[in-house]
């Protein structure tokens, strides 16, 4: 009988070992470029900064980043107020793609890189008006 316990919880720890190494591996990060609206993205890569968004602004600026390197982000699902004439600011991390040849993205062309959120994994209100 001991020897059937000894089994049986041997054999549910392989399985939550097995478990957890298939949602690290679903969770990986895809390194293969993608094409999206007809711009060339690189592969997923980690992002964690501040979004400023209004009607006419989506501006992400990566931690660290000097203002001019803001990229135009595309994917963020609008929270209730976020489309108004006052600016709303969240710090965001999340999984995204960034396009590889810079441009002219945004309103009025304003952004030379666009960054898509693929995976959003946390954001936070820091400005409401």
């Amino acid at each position: 009988m001991r020897y059937l316990l000894i089994a049986a919880l041997a054999a549910a720890l392989i399985g939550m070992v097995l478990a957890a190494g298939l949602a690290v591996a679903q969770d990986g990060l895809d390194p293969r470029p993608m094409m999206w609206r007809g711009v060339q993205m690189g592969p997923e890569q980690d992002f964690e900064g501040d979004l400023t968004i209004n009607f006419e602004t989506s501006a992400f600026r990566p931690d660290g980043a000097p203002a001019a390197e803001a990229m135009w982000l595309a994917g963020w699902e609008e929270r209730p107020g976020d489309n108004g004439d006052l600016p709303r600011r969240y710090h965001i991390l999340f999984v995204g793609r960034r396009s590889v040849e810079p441009g002219k993205y945004g309103s009025l062309g304003a952004y030379r890189h666009t960054v898509l959120i693929t995976r959003l994994i946390s954001q936070r209100l820091i400005i409401q008006p």
